[in-house]
């Protein structure tokens, strides 16, 4: 369900960090005035804090932000006048805000595949699935509730994007891509000779995706390492998931379809990544639109879960 991550760390962490908006005279500027008038004496910053919403305070919203903001949409509205196109701003499209979100669309979207996480994979394990009774049962409510820490701090991370927020959004994605990958190499070897072999390898992910975490949280937030890691983690899952899935379709386990066509679609989702342009209304980018669409991918990927799970009960046991 979660394979799509690996093509969108592609095209973000080729960013170059400035970018050219922010070297915009025009921006530059404004940046410079907006901060020694507003947010260098005490004056001006009462001056902002009276103006100041409730949103934009809960959301820390600094002085220097602000600035930061209102200078953008001002050198935005220069460009369009003038028949220039629209660039990106400290690695962004503009977008409009909306009670203090940064990113309104891809928040909501965000929630919405939190929400799909909860709904159709720990409430429906929960219903159709028990603990003790159905084989791997334990592996796929943790894959879920990985999922949904990954898809809270993607909320976090598009309502305000700040170092920390990115960062967590980083490790919350990658957790995905290796604790699917874990959760292959399991199925894959489950019930076989292989199966020592396969905790060993999943032990072994397990100790680099932590390593990998603690080095982007306290060395160095590292994008091109990053990216390295999540282009290799994340193909080796889509070749395990689809072999798979192809050899026992052919078996006649007709079930796994759903598995395959969730890989298909989450590799088409992400190419969205791809096709970039500038928001829609200032709202909706093709960032928020592979967010909008990956939200209907846990209906068919714990169905799937669910399907395998009584197989493994009623012809294994």
């Amino acid at each position: 369900m979660i394979i799509w991550y690996f093509l969108f760390y592609f095209s973000l962490n080729i960013i170059i960090f400035a970018s050219p908006g922010d070297n915009h005279y025009l921006y530059r500027a404004c940046l410079n005035h907006c901060k020694q008038i507003n947010c260098s004496t005490s004056l001006g910053l009462r001056d902002f804090q009276d103006k100041q919403t409730f949103f934009e305070y809960i959301f820390q919203w600094s002085c220097q932000d602000e600035c930061s903001y209102e200078c953008m949409w001002k050198t935005v509205d220069n460009m369009q006048s003038n028949g220039q196109p629209v660039v990106q701003f400290h690695g962004k499209w503009p977008f409009k805000r909306f009670l203090g979100i940064q990113e309104p669309a891809s928040t909501l979207f965000s929630i919405l595949n939190l929400l799909s996480n909860y709904i159709f994979g720990y409430k429906v394990l929960r219903h159709h699935l028990k603990y003790g009774v159905y084989p791997l049962y334990s592996m796929w409510m943790m894959f879920c509730f990985i999922a949904m820490n990954a898809w809270i701090w993607s909320t976090i991370f598009h309502t305000r994007d700040k170092p920390l927020t990115e960062i967590f959004d980083y490790i919350g994605a990658i957790s995905l891509i290796f604790s699917q990958f874990a959760c292959c190499i399991i199925r894959v070897s489950y019930r076989t000779k292989y199966i020592r072999l396969a905790k060993f390898v999943t032990l072994f992910l397990l100790m680099f995706f932590i390593y990998h975490a603690y080095y982007l949280l306290f060395i160095h937030m590292d994008y091109g390492y990053n990216m390295t890691v999540n282009v290799i983690v994340g193909v080796l899952n889509v070749i395990c998931w689809l072999l798979w899935s192809i050899i026992n379709f052919i078996s006649g386990k007709i079930y796994v379809w759903r598995c395959a066509v969730s890989v298909v679609l989450a590799m088409i989702f992400a190419a969205l990544e791809l096709v970039d342009f500038a928001p829609i209304a200032w709202i909706i980018d093709a960032h928020s639109l592979w967010h909008f669409f990956t939200m209907f991918l846990p209906i068919l990927w714990y169905r799937f879960i669910i399907d395998d799970s009584r197989y493994l009960l009623r012809y294994i046991y």
